[in-house]
């Protein structure tokens, strides 16, 4: 019984901490508190997560705090609860990945496209960025099968 709700507590302050991390990043020394105020106005915004990603770890604590409230106070109703809350968090995660699967799958067809219209042309500018879109494609693949290993490490 302790076990378990050490186990729960620790599955949801991890949780929180890597929501936490992947929302708000760790690296302080690029981000936009380190550079000045004129980089700071014309940086490119880029989100760091989706809001689907940030509500489906909102979704994924949520399942887990009624999960654990439930483990502890013997609630059958609040264990189903706090499981389909979580259920719910890895569909609309896996939502997403299929999302960011096919945005790089799209940046690798143009990047090959425009080298190809670049090849055709003999214009080099569009052979080196569409090889440059490539090699983004291939990067964010490998950073995207990482994380599914990661995450499977994990489940």
């Amino acid at each position: 019984m302790i076990s378990q709700i050490y186990r729960s507590l620790l599955t949801i302050g991890l949780s929180v901490f890597f929501s936490f991390a992947l929302v708000f990043g760790f690296n302080v020394e690029n981000s936009w508190a380190a550079g000045s105020f004129t980089q700071l106005i014309n940086f490119p915004r880029t989100p760091i997560a989706s809001m689907e990603r940030v509500n489906a770890a909102t979704k994924d604590l949520e399942g887990k705090a009624q999960d654990a409230i439930g483990n502890v106070t013997g609630s059958r109703k609040n264990q189903v609860a706090g499981k389909a809350k979580q259920v719910e968090a890895k569909t609309r995660n896996s939502a997403e990945d299929t999302k960011d699967r096919m945005k790089t799958g799209a940046k690798n067809l143009e990047g090959k496209t425009q080298e190809a219209i670049g090849n055709v042309t003999g214009d080099r500018e569009d052979q080196v960025a569409g090889k440059a879109k490539q090699a983004e494609s291939k990067t964010r693949n490998l950073i995207e099968n990482a994380t599914d290993k990661v995450k499977g490490m994990f489940d």
